[in-house]
């Protein structure tokens, strides 16, 4: 595979990090697209991760197949396991090595559906790869559906430390983050953002006609003592474990005051009753 436009995923591909990710099901991440599925589609999901949700969608292609892509052996091998452990066995879904940006092997026209969660948004340059999900899908009656978070994340309480994560966590995905992003009420637009509500700005810019683009979305929230406390678990995880805390000394300037006070925010969050986050997720259906 080229390097020439190398995607990177920020976060990297520790399971400290896919935890969240293996938790994602077709059913929810990929409601919105479902009714539109027929059983003899091809499908390629763009950005696979562990597979759940590339697996979740076999079901309702008996006839058809998915495909999933990803950009490294680490993370396949993990949506390949996932895949191994199903019952019965599922014998219409595959995962292969693939960057959206060098170009994909497939031909032009070749799936039904392409979908994507959560993967735009992490891709610098989302016009092209927008670009090149329109090429594989078919014309006319192709469908290319993004599920992709925006900013500003909420928070309750937002905490000095949750506002120290929350600018991190941005940076580590957007680039400088401009100094709004303490503010829950302002939306941290910066230049470089790709926040999933501008999902349908990037799709016009890649040629689809703007009458044939759907928009939607809906919130995911966590709000009781459980969720929190998974919610957090993961966050601090992915600091810890997940090598985050390095790339945000690293990379971003933190030190390692702020590193425990994002910890101990999170914990302290987890122990709230009132502690709630939300995110909203963007879902955008283009008609090729």
């Amino acid at each position: 595979m080229s390097t020439s436009n190398m995607s990177t995923y920020r976060q990297g591909h520790d399971p400290s990090v896919t935890y969240n990710h293996t938790l994602r099901t077709a059913e929810v991440e990929g409601a919105f697209v479902i009714p539109h599925i027929k059983p003899e589609f091809k499908i390629l999901d763009v950005g696979c991760g562990p597979g759940t949700i590339t697996t979740g969608f076999a079901k309702y292609v008996p006839q058809g197949s998915v495909t999933g892509i990803d950009l490294t052996d680490e993370v396949l091998g993990q949506a390949e396991a996932h895949l191994a452990q199903q019952s019965p066995k599922i014998s219409n879904v595959k995962f292969e090595k693939g960057n959206v940006l060098d170009g994909l092997h497939f031909e032009d026209g070749e799936f039904d559906l392409v979908f994507c969660s959560q993967v735009l948004i992490h891709i610098p340059d989302p016009v092209s790869a927008l670009r090149e999900m329109k090429r594989v899908c078919k014309s006319k009656t192709g469908l290319i559906c993004a599920r992709e978070g925006d900013w500003p994340f909420r928070y309750v309480p937002y905490s000095p430390g949750l506002q120290v994560f929350h600018r991190y966590f941005y940076e580590m995905i957007n680039g400088k983050a401009p100094s709004s992003i303490a503010q829950p009420d302002q939306p941290p637009f910066a230049p470089g953002h790709k926040g999933g509500s501008l999902v349908h700005v990037h799709a016009r810019q890649a040629g689809f006609d703007p009458s044939r683009i759907e928009k939607g979305g809906k919130v995911t929230i966590y709000g009781t003592e459980s969720e929190r406390r998974q919610y957090a678990t993961s966050m601090i995880n992915r600091m810890e474990k997940g090598g985050h805390n390095e790339k945000y000394v690293q990379k971003l300037g933190a030190t390692e005051e702020q590193l425990n006070e994002i910890a101990q925010a999170w914990k302290e969050w987890a122990d709230d009753v009132d502690g709630w986050h939300a995110i909203m997720h963007c879902e955008t259906i283009c008609r090729n």
